[in-house]
């Protein structure tokens, strides 16, 4: 790890970050002030700083900004690529290699969020600043370890394989806890990877300190309905069912979060910019123009038709499929399911071919990009309690007809795990939900009749990235452990 390694100590020796936090929560983030690693620590505006930089992080394009959810579709039955970037055309075809610097980036990008998010957490307890409170401490701390637990998340579902294959006792990453500082030792963060078990019962530990931490309130920065909606989404993984149900219900029921009546959460029109930080989002990322002209989400690039964008990335036959085969309920005046209209679009691929894309994310990169949605936290109530046998909340069929009724479709009057999972398709298209929903199902990612059907059967090799090269290279602990197929 000695490359990320010393890539972090020079992120934060000469990181740059002033911040503002405006009143309805949105970031900026300006590069103007240089923060070194002692002056960080020694003011409340420099720890402020700090954790506000970790969004700034998470909203770079390898992060959680966008790639991470182009790849998964790709990988998946979910979209389709036909783009000319050769590291995604190798994911999309099965042919990825340990050189692979697409499924390298989220690796780097997800350690040097961890090592801010480690020095918050190791260095916020002892700080002795005049009027800086043990609760702001505790808030501080929270966020840090909501997006560290976060970045865990990422990595753990690619990294992998899912715990379904093992009962969680494959290898996953590297665990690193402490900061790399100034006088650190490299051969200290020279890690072996831990199990997967080991890396969720990180994040849980660490959710759960983000939920006894923090606030309710906002959708643009961690906050304890955030922390609860994504350790339901873990438990859900791992077919926890009761905690999946009960922390899903516990969302929907705060005040908090909305279900919205329509899709205009995802309005792309500049004016109802607002719109996306709708209390149908639990935790957006608030892409602003600058992130825009630096990259921001890469969906903005692949996954918009021509000639906005590259028209690289678009919906599969079988998603166009799915969503057509929808019955409109009566007085649905359009006639098909409302997926189909407003969020998803016509257009012209980068052959010139006309296929339909998302309309989700616009192709300036400047909107912000919901991460958690309310709506999920119905689905995960209706399958743990499908599943599990259990009755909290509510009806599997009521939470699933709820999500059919916004859509414009009739009711059900059985639901089915395929149901659930068929909505889930429909609903969170081009949102990064499908790999995973069909691999924590033990099902292939891709449909028969697929060239990479067989790749992509549940548990096989290449339906996880393999360890960067470089890392494996540069860490003695990791030579031997790459993933097998690679």
């Amino acid at each position: 790890m000695k490359t990320i390694l010393n890539k972090y100590k020079i992120l934060l020796l000469a990181g740059v970050l002033t911040f503002t936090y405006s009143c309805d929560d949105e970031l900026d983030i300006n590069p103007e002030d240089s923060l070194t690693e002692q002056s960080a620590f020694e003011s409340e505006f420099g720890i402020r700083g700090v954790t506000t930089g970790l969004y700034g992080q998470a909203r770079e394009v390898d992060a959680l900004n966008g790639n991470r959810i182009a790849q998964s579709g790709i990988q998946s039955d979910e979209l389709t690529f036909v783009g000319s970037f050769p590291t995604l055309a190798d994911l999309f075809e099965y042919a990825t290699q340990p050189t692979n610097t697409t499924t390298q980036e989220l690796w780097d990008e997800a350690y040097e969020i961890i090592n801010n998010a480690n020095f918050l957490i190791t260095k916020v307890p002892d700080v002795d600043i005049v009027n800086f409170t043990d609760a702001e401490k505790a808030q501080i701390l929270g966020e840090a370890k909501f997006m560290r637990a976060w970045m865990y998340f990422e990595m753990s579902r690619v990294y992998a394989q899912p715990f379904q294959f093992d009962n969680g006792n494959n290898l996953c990453v590297p665990i690193v806890l402490n900061p790399f500082e100034s006088g650190s030792s490299v051969e200290d963060f020279e890690l072996p990877r831990s199990s997967l078990n080991e890396v969720h019962a990180l994040i849980m530990q660490d959710l759960q300190d983000a939920i006894d931490n923090l606030s309710d309130g906002g959708n643009t920065r961690a906050s304890s309905g955030a922390a609860k909606a994504l350790k339901a989404r873990l438990h859900l993984y791992r077919e926890e069912w009761t905690q999946a149900a009960t922390l899903a219900d516990e969302v929907i029921s705060s005040s908090e979060y909305e279900f919205e009546d329509d899709y205009s959460f995802f309005s792309l029109d500049p004016d109802e910019r607002d719109s996306r930080l709708s209390a149908e989002n639990i935790f957006v990322l608030a892409n602003s123009a600058t992130d825009g002209a630096y990259g921001g989400t890469g969906l903005h690039n692949f996954a918009n038709p021509s000639p906005a964008g590259r028209g690289d990335i678009y919906y599969s036959d079988f998603l166009v499929t799915a969503l057509e085969s929808g019955v409109a309920a009566p007085g649905n005046t359009e006639g098909m399911d409302l997926r189909l209209v407003g969020i998803s679009a016509i257009g012209a691929d980068v052959n010139g071919v006309q296929q339909r894309f998302q309309n989700k994310v616009g192709p300036t990169g400047n909107d912000p990009l919901p991460l958690i949605r309310i709506t999920e936290m119905y689905f995960i109530r209706a399958e743990a309690n499908l599943r599990g046998g259990l009755s909290v909340g509510d009806t599997p069929l009521n939470d699933i007809n709820l999500i059919r009724g916004r859509a414009g479709i009739v009711d059900l009057t059985t639901v089915t795990l395929d149901d659930i999972l068929d909505e889930r398709l429909k609903e969170f298209a081009n949102e990064g939900h499908r790999r995973m929903d069909l691999l924590r199902n033990r099902r292939s990612l891709r449909q028969a009749g697929d060239p990479q059907f067989g790749d992509s059967a549940f548990g096989a090799n290449l339906t996880i990235y393999p360890i960067p090269a470089n890392q494996i290279n540069a860490n003695p602990a990791l030579q031997g452990q790459q993933n097998p197929g690679y």
